[in-house]
C-alpha cells in the first residue's frame, strides 16, 4: 500500500484560517467593484413593451390585412351602410359633458348613424349606464343598471382610429363593409382591448379584424 503522507497538525489547523482569507479577499473584491460602478437602469414603464403588430402610415398597407380576401358576390353589393367611426369625436364629447361625466367604459359600439356606450357611474364600480348618441339630437341616456364588465380608462381612447380602421378595411375589400365596430373587453377574445371589427359583403359575415387602441391591426378571423 503506497505512503501517503498526510497533512501535520498545524497545517490542518491553518487551513480554515487561508480559506476565511480566501472569502475575505473575494468578499473585497466584490465591494471594489460595487464601490467604483454605478449601474443606472430605466424607471418602471420607460420602455415600450415590443409588439409584433405592424403601424404603418397608411392602415391599409398593415400586413396583417392580406388575409382580407375579397370573395365573389356575383357583382350584388352590400346595401345596407356601414358602421361610420367619424361619429366617435362627437360622441365622447357628448359624454364628457354630462353632469356625471365618466372616466370609466365598458362599452363603445359604432353603427351608422349610433354610438352606443356604457359607462361607470359615478366612479361606482358595478352601477352602469347606457347612452346613445345620434348626431342632431340630445344624448339618450338610460337608467343605472348593475354591471360586472370589465371597464377602461376613458382616456385612452384615439377618437380618430375608427375611421380610420374603417377606411382601412374597406380600402381592402371594397366590395364589403364594416358593419359594426366594438371597443368591449368581452369581445377581445384573449387580445386584451381591442377594436372588434365585423366584416361583411352581400354573401354575409366576411371577417372579424381585432386592432389596437393605436389602429395597429391584431388578428385577422377570415370566414
Amino acid at each position: 500500500m503506497p505512503d501517503v503522507q498526510r497533512p501535520s497538525l498545524d497545517e490542518r489547523r491553518r487551513s480554515p484560517i487561508r480559506r476565511a482569507l480566501v472569502v475575505a479577499g473575494v468578499l473585497g473584491a466584490l465591494a471594489g467593484c460595487a464601490d467604483g460602478r454605478v449601474v443606472h437602469v430605466p424607471a418602471p414603464g420607460a420602455v415600450p413593451i415590443a409588439t409584433f403588430q405592424t403601424l404603418p402610415d397608411d392602415l391599409a398597407r398593415s400586413p396583417q390585412l392580406r388575409a382580407l380576401q375579397p370573395r365573389d358576390t356575383a357583382g350584388i353589393e352590400v346595401t345596407e351602410a356601414g358602421a361610420d367611426g367619424a361619429l366617435l369625436p362627437a360622441a365622447l364629447d357628448a359624454l364628457r359633458a354630462l353632469p356625471d361625466a365618466p372616466k370609466q367604459l365598458s362599452r363603445i359600439s359604432i353603427y351608422a348613424d349610433t354610438v352606443n356606450m356604457t359607462y361607470e357611474q359615478n366612479g361606482i364600480a358595478g352601477r352602469s349606464v347606457s347612452v346613445l348618441y345620434r348626431p342632431g339630437e340630445d344624448l339618450y341616456v338610460g337608467e343605472p343598471s348593475f354591471s360586472d364588465e370589465e371597464t377602461y380608462a376613458l382616456d385612452r381612447i384615439d377618437p380618430a382610429v375608427p375611421a380610420a380602421l374603417i377606411s382601412a378595411i374597406e380600402a381592402r375589400v371594397p366590395n364589403a363593409r364594416v358593419m359594426r365596430l366594438d371597443l368591449d373587453v368581452g369581445l377581445s377574445y384573449g387580445f386584451g382591448l381591442v377594436w372588434y371589427a365585423d366584416v361583411e359583403d352581400a354573401r354575409g359575415t366576411l371577417a372579424t379584424v381585432f386592432a389596437d387602441l393605436d389602429g395597429a391591426i391584431v388578428a385577422v378571423d377570415a370566414d
